[in-house]
């Protein structure tokens, strides 16, 4: 695997990959009993390597996948062999499909990377996207703070992350990889980016401007349903992230 891939955070064990997916078919199959709705095709959204996938077809849904990242689509191909025409390079700001998809998903802090209008661009996008009824699964964050940490990966990896914040929710997030070598570091790869983390009220404002209607918003991938979206409320309750369901 290409060292810069590390700096997403993908040689992740694939019993977390297993238990997500199974917890992502979980949420579609509640929200399809809550709206009396069946739905069979994903579209995945800033899929990466299309980590859930296998499950997610096991599970009898039809998975499609884009991201921008052509170096994640060739290695999503490689995982998922048989469904390589399944993938492709995109953009979140420019994807054209109308009513096409039962359910979009964006999981693992994969919404914000842009200015607001465009985040909110890419909202509409994922709305003309779905058919009538179709959901929206995101999942996010309620806060972050700045600071930094070690990240220890196989093969003798060290990955160093720092996040700065910019301004109100914005922030400059820095990653660097390195190769342990004797008793040296050597520089392997690295990624800049920003990366606005809404505040749970400032989303939710967002999601129904798209169009669409909350069905649930679960806390720290749980069944804890949240209603109260004030952050300080949040916070108090231990709620680390949360993993939105809304519908068309």
């Amino acid at each position: 695997m290409p060292y810069s891939v590390y700096l997403w955070h993908l040689d992740i064990p694939e019993e977390r990959n297993f238990l997500e997916a199974e917890y992502i078919s979980f949420l579609i199959r509640l929200a399809e009993k809550k709206l009396g709705a069946k739905y069979r095709r994903i579209l995945d959204l800033a899929c990466g390597i299309g980590r859930h996938h296998k499950y997610l077809r096991e599970n009898g849904f039809e998975v499609f996948g884009v991201d921008s990242d052509g170096e994640l689509i060739e290695l999503a191909r490689e995982r998922n062999r048989i469904f390589g025409d399944f993938y492709q390079i995109g953009d979140m700001r420019n994807i054209s499909y109308k009513e096409e998809f039962d359910v979009v998903l964006n999981w693992y802090t994969s919404f914000g990377y842009f200015p607001d209008e465009e985040n909110k661009l890419v909202l509409k996008n994922i709305h003309r996207a779905l058919k009538p009824s179709g959901i929206f699964i995101l999942d996010m964050p309620v806060k972050w703070s700045e600071g930094s940490g070690i990240i220890l990966h196989e093969d003798q990896l060290v990955e160093i992350i720092e996040r700065k914040k910019i301004n109100d929710y914005k922030f400059e997030y820095k990653a660097k990889l390195y190769k342990e070598e004797g008793e040296s570091l050597n520089l392997e790869a690295e990624l800049e980016l920003a990366i606005i983390v809404y505040p749970p009220r400032v989303l939710k404002n967002m999601l129904e401007e798209a169009g669409f209607k909350i069905l649930y918003a679960f806390a720290n991938y749980g069944i804890a349903n949240v209603r109260n979206f004030d952050l300080a409320n949040l916070i108090e309750r231990g709620v680390r992230r949360l993993a939105w369901i809304a519908y068309k």
